[in-house]
């Protein structure tokens, strides 16, 4: 086959990578403007990533400095609960050793943090990085791509397979058939680098409940990146930009304005359609929450790879992106229904959302960490954190 890969940045490089090293007898271009600006999305990972790269020949060594990475140990939320912050760390529920544990908490032997952090006996880490640096390695590492600098504006033609790694335009996408969640509004975000003062990074991404949304920040070894997601429904573009100065007070930026970002929450109902297959930002996104922007670009790239592998076509592509990705709305809907945070009307609407049941439904039904993007142990710790218990049947 012939590949053609139109759009560089992480999506379009890390696509290039993968095919490369997996199916190395297609012939692969990739097409990239260079007036463009690429969108930069994500620098906070979930575990994966490091297997994503590794799978490429690509050891941390190789890559981690280059993206001025710190290993990241999990993520803390502030204010979504008037309970205990305690930090989201990577976990694995093997021989469902949560059942086990809980009892000590909930009799009260150890607290919430002693007991969530005593969870990752294996110290599983994850990474903030910065991906456009993590697309420089990926391209350098790719010895048998053709890429070609042009203009984005037509479909070239002689090539057997597209991949639309274009971002929000959806330059090529053949069928946009958007699959929209229910009770998401968050549909903004001003971001903006700041200097990273004399301290060691924090190795903890922070989630911090805001008017209308929620604040991310995350330390690299060079930089703070840090933004305001917002519902533009709820609140007004500017006041948000306002409010976002008013939540950097004291930090000193890396340049003069912040940059706002839109998007339609959503995905693609069919990212795969005739010889056309959108990645990354082009086959949808949601919310920045809980680290998944650059889980599904990697995911998108292996299970199409998968896919060609096994001869499998576009209906089974499509049926397996929809499937995580309507696990990743099920996910977020929790942490936002499950929060008793009142402040403001977009936290109010939240408030009648029962979700006491659920959350533990998807935690018996979510066991493997190999099948499931937020398996058992992902559910076990949103419980614990927002002392959800009512539904969770003692083993």
């Amino acid at each position: 086959m012939k590949i053609c890969i139109i759009g560089g940045g992480a999506t379009g490089w890390w696509a290039a990578g993968y095919l490369e090293k997996f199916l190395p007898e297609h012939d692969i271009t990739l097409i990239e403007s260079d007036t463009i600006p690429k969108i930069g999305v994500g620098e906070s990972t979930l575990p994966q990533i490091a297997n994503f790269f590794s799978s490429m020949d690509i050891k941390e060594e190789d890559w981690m400095d280059k993206a001025n990475a710190v290993r990241k140990l999990g993520n803390i939320k502030r204010g979504w609960n008037t309970g205990e912050d305690i930090p989201f760390t990577f976990w694995s529920n093997e021989d469902k050793k949560f059942d086990t544990n809980i009892k000590n908490y909930i009799n009260g032997e150890v607290s919430k943090l002693d007991f969530i952090n005593g969870m990752n006996e294996d110290n599983v880490y994850a990474y903030h990085l910065d991906a456009e640096f993590t697309s420089e390695v990926v391209k350098q590492n790719c010895k048998n791509v053709t890429h070609i600098i042009g203009t984005l504006g037509l479909r070239p033609g002689g090539y057997d397979l597209y991949l639309d790694c274009t971002g929000f335009s959806r330059r090529f996408v053949l069928d946009k058939t958007m699959i929209t969640p229910e009770h998401l509004f968050v549909d903004s975000a001003w971001v903006c680098p700041f200097d990273l003062p004399e301290k060691y990074p924090t190795q903890y991404t922070q989630s911090i409940a805001r008017h209308s949304g929620w604040q991310f920040i995350i330390d690299l070894q060079h930089r703070i990146g840090t933004g305001y997601v917002f519902s533009s429904k709820h609140q007004d573009v500017q006041e948000a930009k306002d409010y976002f100065y008013e939540y950097t007070k004291g930090m000193t930026p890396l340049r003069d304005e912040p940059r706002l970002i839109q998007w339609d929450p959503g995905y693609l109902k069919n990212p795969w359609t005739d010889n056309v297959v959108a990645l990354g930002l082009a086959n949808g996104f949601i919310d920045p929450l809980e680290s998944n922007a650059l889980f599904m670009i990697q995911f998108s790239i292996t299970t199409l790879v998968r896919c060609l592998e096994r001869g499998l076509g576009a209906e089974a592509y499509n049926k397996l992106m929809r499937r995580v990705w309507n696990d990743n709305v099920k996910y977020i809907q929790h942490h936002y229904m499950m929060s008793d945070n009142t402040t403001t009307e977009f936290w109010k609407y939240y408030k009648d959302f029962d979700c006491s049941k659920t959350v533990w439904d998807n935690y018996n039904k979510n066991s493997s960490r190999y099948t499931n993007l937020y398996p058992d142990s992902t559910w076990a710790t949103l419980a614990t954190y927002y002392e959800e218990f009512t539904h969770y049947e003692t083993k």
